[in-house]
């Protein structure tokens, strides 16, 4: 039986975006607590593309990311070494 192991990680966007503004209307969560990119930029789409990438290069899969008050909370899964 495959056994996983988990991790949570909270990202303030604005120290992801390095300087850049990002406005919380990138980000619609609905009352059911799922999240989604809207109307975002480029560069934000880009930001977030870089921090899934770095954790998937590491065997991290993301299961699912919420956003609240410009934190970025993102939930990872990998097989248990």
């Amino acid at each position: 039986m495959q056994k996983w192991e988990y991790q949570i990680t909270r990202y303030h966007v604005q120290d992801l975006a390095q300087g850049e503004s990002i406005p919380a209307a990138s980000f619609h969560c609905d009352n059911k607590g799922e999240c989604l990119l809207h109307d975002t930029t480029e560069e934000t789409a880009d930001i977030l593309r870089d921090v899934f990438n770095d954790e998937g290069e590491k065997g991290w899969e993301l299961i699912q990311f919420g956003y609240h008050l410009g934190d970025l909370l993102c939930v990872w899964k990998r097989l248990a070494q």
